[in-house]
């Protein structure tokens, strides 16, 4: 499922013009089988019965008592399932943390999101009985999508006490007054809302018992592009190294030339550029974004049958990013791809090719552009095969 789907029929464009940051968005289908391609119940009583997951992985609450690990895990931290079965059937949630790094079908979703925002994506899966409440109305350090799997919930959302919160101003009940009630909705399978972060909200489930997804969106910040600049320059201007002026936390320090000195590196900032640090953060999220490479060894198997006649397709939800490698002439002699947490690097007549074999979601092998032969043109398919970027696939029946 691509996030397009997900919010069908609200298109991308609207979605990032009219609600993304900015108000929650309720879309209802009455399509129940809608997202249950992506989890089922099932699921839930898989994973904690077999997988042996410990804390935090699976939290257990309820918004009227206190429910800590040791009601339902062991000490070394593996949980009980029989515990954990026992408090849901006394009323509390079950909380599967980064269920995506155990079920290949929700990784998949996680990486269809990550193509659009740039941004890691995770999931917290929340399963909970009937009439029942896991947490007291709060807000979200990072915007959420919220996916209605089975069952019924109603959502009540509040006026919004900070709005796109940093990880400083994360929620703190003591003291963030919970403002008026400005929304209710009850979500059905196959609905969904998006939740922008510092918006409150709490849910509970009606009279069945609800399994939904939320899907966390980890936004990079202009704040955190700004810190970067201001780190950046500092490597090479000694005047943002120098130290605070002697005395600053005196009553009768004069900060007058403080001022001054501020302002002249404020001034200096002007000169600063955005290329260098937004590079920066594409390379750490490329390098980070280690491969989903399901079905490999099945893969591999085929490669002695490649031929010209094969038919290949770039893996799902690749990220990538193809920069030249300049020889000793000063002219590029190489191409590096970097992507899913390595970099390939190939000779530069290979480029064309290799920008079409990772971008074409189905192709004949010898049908790749470029100057390679046929012999040339196997040779780089079965490395990209090997790599985990380019899958066998089937004709379209």
């Amino acid at each position: 499922m691509t996030f397009a789907q997900a919010i069908a029929p609200v298109s991308t464009e609207d979605f990032f013009a009219h609600s993304f940051e900015k108000r929650h968005l309720v879309i209802r289908r009455g399509q129940a089988d809608y997202y249950s391609g992506l989890l089922c119940s099932a699921d839930i009583d898989w994973a904690v019965s077999t997988l042996g997951l410990s804390v935090p992985e699976v939290n257990v609450v309820q918004a009227d008592r206190e429910i800590t690990a040791a009601d339902f895990a062991y000490e070394s931290g593996f949980v009980d399932p029989v515990a954990v079965n026992q408090l849901f059937a006394d009323g509390a949630t079950v909380i599967l943390s980064n269920l995506q790094e155990r079920l290949p079908k929700l990784a998949l979703f996680c990486r269809e999101l990550e193509k659009v925002f740039s941004a890691r994506v995770q999931t917290n899966i929340y399963f909970t009985p009937a009439h029942s409440q896991g947490f007291k109305a709060h807000y979200d350090g990072h915007d959420v999508l919220v996916l209605q799997v089975e069952g019924t919930k109603e959502w009540r959302i509040y006026d919004t006490p900070v709005h796109l919160p940093l990880e400083e101003q994360a929620f703190n009940p003591h003291d963030v007054p919970i403002g008026a009630l400005t929304d209710s909705f009850v979500l059905e399978p196959g609905d969904m809302v998006y939740v922008p972060r510092g918006l409150t909200h709490d849910a509970v489930s009606t009279d069945q018992t609800s399994l939904h997804i939320t899907t966390g969106l980890m936004m990079r910040s202009w704040a955190d592009l700004m810190v970067e600049v201001v780190r950046k320059m500092a490597l090479h201007d000694p005047a943002f190294r120098e130290g605070l002026p002697p005395g600053f936390a005196n009553a009768a320090f004069d900060g007058g030339q403080a001022e001054a000195t501020f302002a002249a590196l404020k001034a200096k900032l002007q000169n600063a550029t955005l290329s260098p640090v937004l590079d920066e953060f594409r390379e750490e999220f490329l390098s980070t974004r280690l491969p989903r490479a399901h079905g490999q060894l099945a893969q591999m198997s085929k490669l002695d049958g490649l031929t010209t006649e094969s038919l290949l397709a770039a893996r799902n939800s690749l990220i990538w990013r193809m920069s030249d490698v300049p020889g000793k002439n000063g002219e590029p002699d190489q191409v590096a791809l970097s992507c899913q947490g390595a970099v390939l690097t190939l000779p530069a007549h290979a480029r064309t090719p290799l920008e079409f074999a990772v971008s074409t979601p189905r192709f004949r092998a010898g049908d790749l552009p470029g100057d390679l032969d046929d012999e040339g043109k196997l040779v780089l398919l079965r490395r990209l095969v090997r790599e985990g970027l380019i899958v066998f696939t089937e004709p379209d029946r």
